[in-house]
Order: C-alpha cells, then sequence, then structure tokens
C-alpha cells in the first residue's frame, strides 16, 4: 500500500492509505457508507458523524483487537490517528524511572477512553484515566468491561469537584510519570454556537438546524468558562503545587494564539524545560505544550 501525505508521526501506523474493504470486514456496517471515487478508489463521507464513528472503531478493531468500542451518543468521536499522534509524541517528552511502571494521567478521558486505549498498547504505560461526566465514566468502564486485558493497567477516577483538574484525582503520595489533557476549546455555549454557524456558513450548508455539525461533543468536552486558555492555566497553577508528584505535564494547543500567554506564565515561575510540539494530520495542525516539574 502506498504511503500517504498525512505527515503523522513517523510510528504512527495510520500514516497510510485505509483499506476500507478489510476494515469494512472487522466493522461490517461501515461498508454501507463506502462511496467509489472517479478513480475507482474507496472513500467514507468524512461530513458523516456516524460514518467517521465506524470508521475509528473499525481502525481500533483492526489496529489493536479493542472489541465493542462504543461512545456516549453525541459525545466526541475521536481521531484515532490524531490522538494517536499525541501517545507517541508524549513518549518523546519524558522518561520512566528505572524498574517502575510508567503511569500516566489522562484529564477527562471521555466516553471513548482513547488515550489510555492506544496508550496502554503502543507502551504499556499504565493510565488513571479522570472524569467529571458519570455517564461517560459508565460507557468508559463499559469498555473496559470488554477488554479486561485492560484491567491491571488502566483505572478510571471520578473528578467529583468540577472546579479541580488535578487537584483530589492525584493521591497523596502517588506519582505520575506524564499528565496529558485535550482540554475543553470553547468559552461557552454561545460561544460553541457562533463557532459552528460561521463554519456552516462558510461551508455553504444549507441546513434545516444552522447548528448542525459533522463533529458532536458533550458540554463538558466542548467548553469551559475562559476556554482552553483558561482550562490550562488552572491546570498550570495546580501542577505546580503537586509538582512533587508529576514529571512532565502536557495539554493540546488548538489555539496557536494560546502559547504566548501559558508560556508567559510558565517562564514567569521559573518552569523548567518548556516545550511546543507541532502535531501534523494532513493540513490540520495542532499542538501540544508541556512543561517539567521533577
Amino acid at each position: 500500500m502506498e504511503k500517504n501525505t498525512k505527515n503523522l508521526h513517523p510510528r504512527n501506523k495510520f500514516n497510510q492509505d485505509y483499506d476500507f474493504m478489510a476494515l469494512a470486514k472487522r466493522v461490517t456496517e461501515l461498508k454501507k457508507y463506502l462511496q467509489k471515487l472517479p478513480d475507482e478508489r474507496l472513500s467514507l463521507d468524512f461530513r458523516d458523524p456516524e460514518a467517521v464513528f465506524l470508521l475509528n472503531k473499525a481502525l481500533l478493531a483492526s489496529g489493536y483487537d479493542i472489541k465493542g468500542w462504543e461512545i456516549l451518543e453525541n459525545s466526541l468521536c475521536p481521531s484515532i490517528p490524531g490522538r494517536l499522534n499525541y501517545i507517541h509524541y508524549l513518549a518523546e517528552l519524558f522518561k520512566g524511572r528505572p524498574g517502575k511502571p510508567i503511569r500516566v494521567m489522562d484529564v477527562g478521558t471521555g466516553s471513548s477512553i482513547i488515550y489510555p486505549l492506544l496508550g496502554a498498547k503502543e507502551y504499556d504505560w499504565h493510565f488513571v484515566a479522570t472524569e467529571t461526566h458519570k455517564p461517560s465514566i459508565q460507557q468508559a468502564k463499559n469498555i473496559l468491561h470488554k477488554n479486561p486485558e485492560f484491567r491491571q493497567t488502566i483505572e478510571i477516577r471520578e473528578q467529583k469537584n468540577p472546579e479541580h483538574i488535578l487537584k483530589g484525582v492525584i493521591h497523596p503520595g502517588e506519582y505520575f510519570d506524564a499528565i496529558m489533557c485535550n482540554p475543553p476549546f470553547y468559552k461557552s455555549k454561545e460561544d460553541y454556537h457562533n463557532v459552528v454557524v460561521k463554519k456552516n456558513s462558510k461551508l455553504h450548508q444549507e441546513t434545516e438546524d444552522s447548528l448542525a455539525s459533522n463533529f458532536k461533543g458533550l458540554p463538558n468536552e466542548l467548553w469551559f468558562p475562559g476556554g482552553e486558555q483558561k482550562f490550562i492555566t488552572q491546570m498550570i497553577y495546580e501542577s505546580m503545587d503537586l509538582k512533587d508528584q508529576i514529571g512532565v505535564c502536557s495539554s493540546l494547543v488548538s489555539n496557536k494564539e494560546t502559547i504566548r500567554p501559558l508560556k508567559a506564565i510558565l517562564e514567569y515561575h521559573k518552569i523548567q524545560d518548556i516545550q511546543v510540539t507541532m502535531m501534523h494530520q494532513g493540513k490540520k495542525i495542532s499542538r501540544i505544550l508541556s512543561w517539567r516539574l521533577s
């Protein structure tokens, strides 16, 4: 199979064209969404949320033999190649402690529990996956129940205080080699709605619902007062309070304009080894902001 120009991390196993027929054999429902291009190649309608979900389910089944992967209705459907990118780049940002299993915390794991699944499969990392949303926690537990091989490597913890990010879920005496997070991007429900309407207008989408989008998400996944900048700022200060229990702290950053003020906070507090890692997925560029604490 020819290499595709997806620009993913070199170790990303999905950095090539999809074999849609093979994927449809793993998840048969995917077959009805396949489309034949003028050059006879098969493709998919990536505007259809159900088609995108089934594709990602098939990638997990074919790439990692993960069974019964389902996400909560209306929750975010993660792009498996993109999420795997974060895992591979994070692996380059820290070194484990000799003789001890690598422990990683995934902040806001969602119903897909995707980062722990990928990290455990790729690197045998041990995860604590945190979440505030009880139905998402239950769905994540359903996935683990169907895949008992993760019983010793993935633990789910409820963040009972939604005003905290790391506090309360990092227990006294615990140490995490790394923290990872895909934070809420929007500042409010109104902010999210305005962006979707603007996006649909640019795409000339004429739908009965001007808020229709080709991606979904629960409120706690999509918005946070002050947006991603405020969320990551709070995460920085909480990580400083827990600095003796964390090796490297990291977060995805969607808006490049957010990087400068966040770096300024870290530099002001003389945090060491601040890095911005650029990640590519086709034409899309995202960033990992990371800082070392111990």
